[in-house]
C-alpha cells in the first residue's frame, strides 16, 4: 500500500509529460537550411534543430532514424536512391521550398570558358566543394547524366577559398550551387572581379527524370547577370528544388504540421 501511495505521490509532483518533437536535420551554422529549420520549429512548435554537412548527411541521418524531418535538395534525393532504394517507401517528400541553381566561375580567357569545356578539353580541373556538400552532390549526379564530365579532374574545396585557387589557376573552374538571386558572397566576388567570369550549366542531358515523380531533376533558367539599357547580359544554367522530406513513421500531427507550414507558410518559412 506504501509502495502504491509513494508512485501516486510521484505521479502528481512529476506533472504532465509530453513526447519530445522531431529532429530536424538541415544544414552548416550559417546557411540558408538551418534558418529553414528554425522557421520550421518555430511554426511547429517543438522539435530540435541540428547542423549537418549537407544533403547526404541529412538522408543518412533520416534512413537511420536519427532524425525525421531533413532538408535535401532533390538532385541528391535522386543520387541517394540510386543507391539506397529504401528510400522511396521509407520517406515522403513534404514539398518544395525553392529553387537553387549551379553557377560555375572560370577564369576569363582560361583553359575552360563554358561548362561544354568541362567534357572535351584536356587537363582541366574543377572545384566542387567539401566531400558530401550539396555542391559536389549535384556535381556527382550531373556525371550520371553526362558522363563526359569525367574528364575533368575533381578538386574537393569551395568557397571564395577556391576562388582564390581559381584566380592563382590552381584549378581552372569552380562550382557552387545557391539560390537563383546572385546577392550571395560567391556570385557578387566572381561578378566584381574582371579576371573572372560566371557561367552556367546548360547541358541537354541534365533534364533527366527523377524515377519517383516522373518529372525533371533539374530545369533551365535564364539569369540575369547585368542589367541596364543596352547591357543586358543573361546566362542559362541547371537549377534544382529544395525539399523537406521527413520519415513516414513521424507522428501524425507533426507530419500534418509540416505540410500546414508549407502550404500556407511558406513566405515565413524560407525568410
Amino acid at each position: 500500500m506504501r509502495n502504491l501511495l509513494a508512485v501516486i505521490v510521484l505521479a502528481l509532483f512529476a506533472g504532465p509529460t509530453f513526447a519530445a518533437g522531431p529532429v530536424i536535420t538541415t544544414g552548416g551554422k550559417t546557411g540558408t537550411y538551418i534558418k529553414v529549420g528554425r522557421n520550421l520549429q518555430t511554426l511547429i512548435g517543438s522539435g530540435e534543430v541540428i547542423t549537418s554537412k549537407g544533403s547526404v548527411q541529412n538522408l543518412d541521418r533520416l534512413v537511420k532514424g536519427e532524425a525525421q524531418i531533413g532538408l535535401v535538395q532533390m538532385d541528391a534525393y535522386a543520387w541517394y536512391a540510386l543507391k539506397h532504394p529504401e528510400v522511396q517507401t521509407e520517406l515522403e517528400i513534404m514539398g518544395n521550398l525553392y529553387e537553387e541553381c549551379a553557377y560555375l566561375a572560370v577564369n576569363t580567357g582560361g583553359k575552360v570558358q563554358n561548362e561544354d569545356d568541362l567534357q572535351t578539353v584536356k587537363d582541366v580541373t574543377i572545384a566542387v566543394g567539401s566531400k558530401g556538400s550539396g555542391t559536389a552532390v549535384t556535381w556527382d549526379y550531373m556525371l550520371k547524366l553526362e558522363p563526359k564530365y569525367k574528364n575533368s579532374r575533381v578538386v574537393f574545396s569551395g568557397g571564395t577559398r577556391a576562388l582564390g585557387k581559381l584566380v592563382a589557376k590552381q584549378v581552372d573552374a569552380v562550382m557552387w550551387v545557391t539560390k537563383p538571386e546572385l546577392d550571395g558572397k560567391m556570385a557578387q566576388t566572381v561578378l566584381k572581379n574582371k579576371k573572372l567570369e560566371l557561367v552556367g550549366f546548360n547541358d541537354k542531358d541534365l533534364n533527366d527524370k527523377l524515377p519517383t515523380t516522373g518529372k525533371p531533376v533539374y530545369q533551365f533558367r535564364k539569369i540575369d547577370t547585368e542589367k541596364g539599357f543596352f547591357n543586358d547580359q543573361e546566362i542559362t544554367t541547371a537549377c534544382v528544388e529544395a525539399v523537406i522530406v521527413a520519415r513516414t513513421d513521424t507522428d501524425e500531427e507533426i507530419l500534418e504540421s509540416v505540410s500546414d507550414a508549407l502550404l500556407n507558410y511558406k513566405q515565413t518559412l524560407v525568410k
